[in-house]
């Protein structure tokens, strides 16, 4: 039988990140469990190894080149699948793939995730890929896999890529409207143990790290946000899970293996009002006792008191909230989210009487927004901090390949030639070097609206500390990040 491997690449973090994390690689386990009866197909995950390798002014974690080379080597696999989830971190799923062609140049390399999804037409043109997968997964490799175990032609598999004579060759396939259809990831083909005790996993992301497994109950996203990329990847129609679906996934996870604590990472959880109600609803009439988040984040006009009442006791201990610009005029013009100032101010202070732990995200640096606007946004960010405990987290306008936002700054010459990964993997982290330039504003503009905001919210920070360092100390790793980084 065919032997496939999935591989989950090393991550490189800049400094000034964060630092080292690790996630049940759920999109491969995906994958996996749907191919699984038409090959022998084994997940590694270069993540779960503790080797740090120093790169200049970054540190690559995850197993070293030899590790890579050792186990493709002993695996022996007729096809390598490389996982690419950012665009930041192509340059480790390369590597994986030239390891591959080194290994066995007739091992077939074929990459997925956002990043393929995106720039497969830039990646076929180097030798070690050999085939992309676009969009979501499942369906495309199951396709691929049969058909190459069988000999049969590849050339009429909708949304996989590949270059045929010099000439990419693509045709999309519509997304899956039947969600349920999928069987649940394959949690027997990794190490749960290995995930579940490691002090690592999800350490930075959030506050419910130990013991838990992210899960997406639902696809696709309906709006337009100029920065976004998620519905190129997976598309603008939203999809979802029934409730019946996810509360079997979630009565799996606490059963069999013991896990109390979730992280819906979808990316519109609370778009369909009547079915989240429905989840929520189930969690609490069965009584499962379990933690949860939204770490990915929540559009704010999907929320109202009444859910997140039903959210808070459910189990939730932390929301976060995508609130964006503090200015309407950015918020409907520029990144065209269309969300209102005075519901989000509403929302904001549920969650403080409901005592559910929020953080936000903001975003600043776009074409078309002014100093003061973003100015505008630092300053409500520090003021629901201040009144209400909503944690910032404020990031620079990215142009991330094939977003709207990319487009204008190729157009209108914002960039100082195409964002190189490098640029990227620091312009993405929390309060990133910008890498727009527009005629009112240089980078230079907006490094200083950072740390004006980064010095006062470092105040704000002290105050509580002072204040409450009880409540404080309970509160996510981001905001204390934020004061020893201004310090």
């Amino acid at each position: 039988m065919l032997k496939v491997l999935l591989i989950n690449p090393p991550q490189t973090i800049c400094d000034g990140s964060i630092g080292r994390s690790i996630y049940f690689p759920i999109g491969l386990m995906y994958l996996a469990a749907v191919v699984r009866d038409v090959c022998n197909v084994e997940i590694f995950d270069c993540l779960t190894s503790e080797v740090e390798t120093r790169e200049g002014n970054s540190v690559t974690y995850g197993a070293s080149s030899e590790d890579i080379k050792k186990v493709i080597t002993e695996k022996k696999p007729d096809i390598v699948g490389i996982s690419v989830p950012f665009t930041s971190q192509y340059r480790k799923a390369e590597r994986v793939a030239l390891i591959a062609k080194a290994v066995n140049p007739k091992i077939v390399t074929v990459f997925g995730g956002p990043d393929p999804s995106v720039r497969f037409k830039s990646i076929l043109e180097n030798s070690y890929c050999d085939y992309c997968v676009v969009g979501e997964g499942e369906e495309t490799f199951y396709e691929f896999i049969k058909n190459f175990s069988s000999h049969s032609t590849l050339q009429n598999i909708k949304g996989l890529a590949y270059k045929d004579k010099g000439i990419i060759r693509y045709e999309p396939r519509p997304f899956n409207t039947n969600l349920d259809a999928l069987p649940f990831p394959a949690f027997d083909l990794v190490d749960m143990n290995l995930y579940l005790q490691n002090e690592a996993l999800y350490k930075n992301r959030s506050k419910i790290y130990k013991n838990s497994i992210s899960i997406i109950t639902s696809r696709g996203c309906p709006y337009s946000c100029v920065f976004c990329s998620i519905r190129l990847h997976m598309g603008q129609k939203y999809r979802s899970h029934s409730p019946e679906y996810v509360m079997k996934l979630l009565g799996l996870c606490i059963n069999k293996y013991g896990i109390t604590q979730f992280h819906f990472e979808d990316d519109n959880v609370s778009f369909d009002k009547q079915r989240f109600e429905t989840i929520l609803d189930c969690i609490i009439k069965e009584n499962l006792q379990i933690q949860w988040d939204t770490p990915n984040g929540v559009r704010i006009d999907s929320l109202n008191y009444n859910i997140l009442q039903k959210m808070k006791q459910s189990g939730c201990v932390q929301i976060t909230l995508a609130i964006e610009s503090g200015n309407q005029r950015v918020l409907d013009e520029v990144i065209k989210k269309k969300t209102k100032l005075p519901y989000i101010l509403e929302i904001v202070k549920y969650c403080k009487d409901l005592k559910i732990s929020a953080n936000a995200f903001y975003v600043i640096g776009f074409p078309g927004e002014t100093i003061k606007e973003m100015k505008d946004t630092t300053n409500l960010a520090l003021k629901l901090y201040r009144d209400y405990d909503l944690h910032p987290h404020l990031m620079v306008a990215t142009p991330l390949y094939g977003t709207e936002l990319y487009e204008i700054c190729i157009r209108d010459k914002l960039l100082n030639g195409n964002p190189t990964f490098e640029e990227l993997s620091i312009a993405t982290q929390t309060t990133g070097n910008p890498m727009i330039s527009t005629t009112e504003w240089s980078q230079k503009d907006i490094r200083q609206v950072i740390d004006e905001f980064t010095n006062d919210l470092a105040r704000e920070q002290g105050r509580k500390l002072l204040k409450h360092p009880r409540d404080f100390l309970k509160h996510p790793r981001a905001g204390i990040r934020l004061l020893r980084k201004s310090t």
